[in-house]
């Protein structure tokens, strides 16, 4: 077997197993870049946000997502990233600067669940933070539900502190946790 059929067939493994090694998340994420959105990207944004709850209880539908697109453009039409790899859209980002407080707001990270664990969302994170400190914005913050531990230590290791709640934010019972990362 030659070293190029070798190399595909490691690729595809390191596709399939759960928990890539060190090398192997290395190697991904060297593959994978960070772009601007396209208006050809909705049909993948959609698919990628069906493979989540959302944490308002609500049921994402093509015209809901369609909508939070049309609007983050409106806003902030730079501030829309889609990670690939290959030409497979395999997660987004949605930040967005508020001139007047000079911060970002990071309002979406999504990642294919197929491809989290893999550098997919360090990839977007460090792009938004990027394009943030680019238009001069002294801080960068989100939110996310109490109940998402992995996005809360996602955040936290990429240096986001915790520095409040809102109590029933996203629907009775379930609190927003917001984070921020000081950026100068």
């Amino acid at each position: 077997m030659n070293r190029t059929v070798v190399k595909l067939l490691s690729l595809a493994v390191i596709e399939l197993s759960s928990k890539p090694s060190s090398a192997e998340v290395r190697l991904m994420i060297k593959e994978i870049t960070v772009r601007n959105y396209r208006p050809d990207d909705l049909t993948d944004i959609f698919g990628i946000m069906s493979e989540y709850p959302s944490p308002t209880g609500k049921v994402w539908s093509a015209d809901v997502v369609e909508e939070m697109i049309s609007d983050a453009l409106k806003e902030q039409p730079d501030g829309i990233f889609v990670a690939e790899t290959g030409r497979r859209v395999v997660g987004f980002a949605i930040v967005m600067h508020r001139i007047w407080f000079n911060v970002s707001y990071l309002d979406y990270i999504q990642v294919k669940m197929k491809w989290t664990g893999k550098g997919v969302g360090h990839k977007l994170l460090e792009k938004c933070v990027d394009w943030s400190r680019q238009k001069g914005a002294r801080i960068i913050y989100t939110e996310t539900g109490s109940d998402n531990e992995r996005a809360i230590e996602f955040y936290q290791k990429h240096g986001f502190k915790i520095t409040g709640r809102i109590p029933d934010y996203y629907q009775k019972g379930l609190d927003a946790v917001i984070l921020v990362n000081r950026l100068s």
